[in-house]
């Protein structure tokens, strides 16, 4: 439903009308994302595995890390440096963290981001080419493909991904452990105007499919966030 051409449509016209940004600020203020959260984290087992890509300063790390008991491991993914600073100050002191100062894609190679003003925000994201508005930076990036095959002791039960509009990439790097039933949840935010701007409009759709297709059971915990299970 919510990634019908319809409404994909409709939400481009209330976005050129300025009211999703109205929207988006009194959803902000209401929590719709402590539903997602939750809705995550009870997916993951004693003992898994859990990626945090797009991890930030961690806040899912941490929560990840209570879930995942003293058999599990939580690996957190982030490449913008300030970020990954505080990463590493915060879990210093836990063994069952691994950090990567990594972006992850559909391929391994460079990328570019565009960072907030804020060196800490959430907001930081890969962009196709270098702009002129703004801070960039150049990043290494990642194939979950290519992680696995090389550190296959960290393949993921459950995966977050929160890449502010890169997601279709990053599903698209997951192409060879989809198909794996280790893998048993998938948590996303879905970013419509940023997948939009990018010429991505049909890319909900698509990702919806790809994870159906997969075995995975797919549910939207409000209008941004999909949790895939099996």
């Amino acid at each position: 439903m919510l990634t019908s051409p319809w409404l994909i449509r409709l939400r481009r016209c209330t976005r050129r009308l300025g009211i999703n940004k109205l929207i988006g600020r009194v959803l902000r203020h209401t929590g719709y994302e402590a539903r997602f959260g939750p809705a995550v984290s009870a997916e993951v087992r004693p003992g898994d595995t859990v990626w945090d890509i797009g991890a930030n300063v961690g806040l899912y790390t941490q929560e990840f890390l209570a879930c995942v008991g003293p058999s599990g491991q939580v690996v957190a993914f982030e490449p913008v440096p300030a970020c990954f600073m505080q990463l590493q100050a915060r879990f210093a002191d836990h063994p069952q963290v691994r950090l990567k100062n990594v972006a992850i894609g559909e391929t391994d190679g460079r990328g570019v981001m565009s960072l907030n003003v804020d060196p800490l925000a959430a907001t930081h994201r890969v962009v196709g080419q270098p702009s002129a508005d703004g801070e960039t930076l150049q990043v290494q990036i990642c194939s979950s493909r290519s992680i696995v095959d090389d550190e296959p002791e960290i393949f993921p039960n459950v995966v977050k991904i929160d890449v502010e509009g890169h997601e279709g990439a990053v599903l698209d790097g997951m192409s060879n452990i989809l198909a794996d039933r280790r893998l048993h949840c998938i948590g996303m935010e879905v970013h419509f105007a940023l997948l939009d701007e990018r010429g991505e409009g049909s890319r909900p759709r698509q990702m919806e499919q790809t994870l159906e297709q997969h075995g995975f059971r797919v549910r939207w915990t409000d209008s941004s966030h999909i949790l895939a299970v099996r």
